[in-house]
């Protein structure tokens, strides 16, 4: 009987008579509807218990009535505020698992951040309930917060960069991208985006992992290639093997596009960057850059023997 009134309910009015008892994250309304009413019920609930605080009526009280009065009300309004500021936190996580354009993990950061805020209030607001002067605390905090954010600069702009990645999104995990900043001398870093994190964003660039900074990564010019089917590799070549006699060989043992690109020279060797096909095995790189080495030492070796064979050694006179 009842399930049919509430199925009548339903179908009149269209809503769904609301259950009291759950959270007030749960109820059904807007998302920013419910923020708002409950950062206004934490900011009267704390206009309320200052007004009682001052209240006339416990100048007439003992004073021994009057300190447990104020440690009550210092208790009930430390439940009523963390309450709501969980509900709040519900509220703001719920709203970035609702946004496509919102990460995840902003989300996460933002109701951390707006938790520590409203901890913050409850416990000022606790403070001068039990008339403590917070003047002085308040500067001590601020104090501290310019020392502690000179001292950690570098690791809060790593983190304030992450968060515009995050919310800005100019790539995502997968993607190809080339980096080049003047915080990198105008070397070029490229890979595959493999993680993004507040701090450090990692890129894949064959076997090697480049682990990159976000407040240099802010500031870069950003260059993102959209062909996903792209392996990259990067490997020493002696100097007796030439890149381009590399690339030739290479394309001709994939059947397809293959590229060789020099990064760095080093003493012996230099770095180049091999781009091929995903569906191309690394054992076909291997067995190709082997036979160019094998092919530069038997052309080294006939280079050698004909140098030595070209000056042949003549018998000189025997002294008379």
């Amino acid at each position: 009987m009842i399930e049919n009134l509430i199925e009548n309910q339903k179908g009149e009015t269209g809503f769904m008579p609301v259950n009291f008892h759950d959270n007030i994250a749960d109820a059904p309304m807007h998302p920013w509807r419910r923020m708002l009413i409950i950062l206004l019920l934490l900011i009267a609930s704390a206009a309320v218990f200052s007004v009682a605080k001052d209240s006339s009526v416990l100048n007439f009280l003992p004073v021994k009535d009057r300190f447990s009065i104020q440690w009550g009300l210092v208790l009930l309004w430390a439940m009523i505020g963390v309450w709501l500021i969980r509900q709040l936190r519900h509220v703001v996580l719920r709203i970035a698992s609702k946004s496509s354009k919102l990460d995840v993990r902003v989300g996460l950061l933002l109701s951390r951040a707006l938790s520590a805020v409203g901890y913050a209030f409850v416990l000022v607001v606790a403070l001068h309930l039990l008339q403590i002067k917070i003047g002085s605390i308040l500067v001590g905090g601020a104090l501290t917060g310019v020392i502690v954010g000179i001292a950690a600069q570098s690791t809060l702009s790593n983190l304030f960069a992450g968060v515009l990645l995050f919310t800005l999104r100019p790539f995502s995990i997968g993607n190809f991208v080339t980096l080049r900043t003047w915080m990198f001398s105008g070397i070029e870093y490229s890979g595959t985006v493999i993680d993004i994190n507040w701090y450090y964003t990692v890129l894949m660039d064959g076997t090697q992992k480049r682990i990159l900074p976000n407040s240099s990564i802010l500031i870069s010019a950003i260059t993102i290639i959209a062909d996903t089917g792209i392996q990259l590799y990067t490997l020493p070549l002696p100097y007796t093997v030439s890149a381009h006699n590399f690339e030739q060989a290479l394309q001709q043992a994939v059947a397809g596009p293959a590229t060789v690109l020099v990064r760095e020279f080093g003493e012996d060797t230099y770095t180049v960057q091999v781009r091929v096909p995903t569906h191309v095995d690394r054992d076909v790189i291997r067995a190709t850059l082997l036979q160019l080495r094998t092919q530069s030492n038997v052309s080294g070796e006939a280079a050698n023997a004909v140098d030595t064979g070209s000056a042949p050694a003549t018998d000189l006179p025997s002294p008379s």
